[in-house]
């Protein structure tokens, strides 16, 4: 098995410091020999029960005195209070001398926390959410059920001396944060969206817990901004999210082993780039649980192109379609000829999406008997504008008309065939890409 390995100095003693085999979140840093017994668990005792310590002390120097051959007594994990750091320096197989009640040494993991039993400014959510992470691993390993029956106090054990882990220790949150568990099943988010476009989203969870999951009432379960945590998302919706910082919450009452829906709607932001969206679930006034899921979302610009074919798409008077000509934008395109009188035209409606600037294209299929003088008209927010080209050149691709600032929902182009006689026009599709920074091109 590959592993990392660091160089770390413990009271002038140089010690190799690994990953953890047993959990490999936690750093691998051995107690010394003589401070635990060396033995084959699950073989040779079944492991029943988990037992919680106060140091009493501080974290490096509880790493230091189990790596100490004067101490004695040693444990399988010892957790800082800071942010959670894990350590383990016992195996799992191996017999740990931490409760001070042999039967019970053979048939547990014992958790040292960083601390003392009478200062609860040591207890923090990091330490308590870490520790309840390491030992709901250590119930699904070992099928421990996750009750105070089996999650001991030290003080708990029978014969015991000691006191910890004390009045201090939040039994009540440390339990739920333990029963509070749940495995990611589906996940259907959109990865690229346009300024301003909602998007449907769903997360599947399944609970994998002790608890329901209720979706009103004083604890419900909710998805919630993570990375940092509590967040507020530039994709929040009103309408569709309880919250900037709470995209839904269950959907229904989810028993254990059932699968539980968050369903909501994302709406892009207005700057354009990548955003890093992560979420996760939370007990609202209990605890955060599950995995941190994040996704990649790119908001890019509206790009969207109007056929002859498109709903957008009206004429007025006499046109043809025509499907001969190379070049053409999909399957078809409609074409008259052109008449210094004519009153024909056809017309695109762009019906934007989100105000702001946009450039505008059109597309035609060149020929020698297109028109030198295509008159496009381009009604937009501060009037209409004129934009004359020549058919018979830059065929078969989009061509600039130019850049515009439009109002939400409207918009419109249109092509007039009122030129020079002996020609025709060719209305093929039109295009829009924004909106965009008006400065420039």
């Amino acid at each position: 098995m590959r592993r990392v390995c660091i160089l770390l100095v413990w009271v002038g003693l140089l010690t190799a410091v690994y990953a953890s085999e047993d959990y490999p979140p936690a750093r691998w840093v051995p107690a010394y020999s003589g401070n635990y017994t060396s033995s084959n668990r699950p073989s040779t005792y079944p492991i029943w029960y988990v037992i919680v310590h106060v140091v009493q002390g501080s974290y490096n120097g509880c790493i230091s005195w189990f790596q100490n051959p004067s101490a004695r007594v040693s444990a399988h994990y010892v957790i800082r209070s800071s942010d959670g750091e894990v350590t383990q320096m016992v195996r799992h197989k191996d017999i740990a001398w931490h409760a001070g009640n042999w039967w019970y040494n053979c048939r547990s993991i014992g958790i040292e926390h960083e601390g003392w039993v009478d200062d609860p400014k040591w207890f923090t959510n990091a330490m308590y959410f870490s520790s309840a992470v390491l030992v709901r691993h250590l119930c699904r390993t070992y099928g421990i059920p996750r009750t105070r029956s089996y999650i001991l106090g030290h003080v708990e054990v029978p014969g015991a001396t000691h006191t910890d882990p004390g009045p201090n220790w939040n039994w009540d949150l440390y339990m739920q944060m333990i029963q509070s568990s749940a495995l990611v099943e589906e996940a259907s988010i959109p990865l690229t969206l346009r300024p301003g476009e909602s998007a449907s989203a769903l997360l599947r969870f399944r609970n994998t817990g002790d608890i329901t999951w209720q979706p009103t009432g004083a604890n419900p379960v909710r998805l919630g901004t993570q990375n940092p945590r509590d967040r507020a998302s530039p994709f929040f919706t009103p309408g569709s999210w309880i919250s900037p910082n709470r995209p839904a919450q269950v959907s229904a009452a989810t028993p254990p082993e059932q699968i539980g829906d968050f369903a909501f709607t994302l709406t892009a932001p207005r700057r354009y780039g990548i955003y890093s969206e992560s979420y996760q679930l939370v007990r609202e006034g209990v605890t955060w649980f599950g995995p941190v899921l994040t996704f990649q979302i790119s908001v890019v610009p509206w790009d969207i192109a109007y056929d002859n074919t498109s709903a957008n798409f009206s004429v007025w008077g006499t046109w043809y379609t025509g499907t001969a000509a190379p070049g053409k934008y999909g399957a078809d395109y409609r074409w008259t000829s052109t008449n210094p009188r004519s009153t024909a035209y056809a017309r695109w409606y762009l019906d934007v999406p989100l105000s702001g600037y946009y450039d505008v294209y059109a597309w035609w299929s060149q020929g020698t008997n297109r028109s030198t003088a295509a008159r496009y008209e381009i009604a937009h927010a501060d009037g209409t504008s004129v934009k004359v080209v020549n058919q018979q050149t830059n065929g078969g691709r989009w061509n600039w008309l130019g850049r515009y600032r439009f109002v939400r929902g409207t918009g419109f182009v249109t092509l007039r065939p009122n030129a020079p006689s002996g020609y025709v026009v060719i209305a093929d599709a039109v295009r829009i890409v924004g909106p965009l920074n008006p400065a420039g091109r």
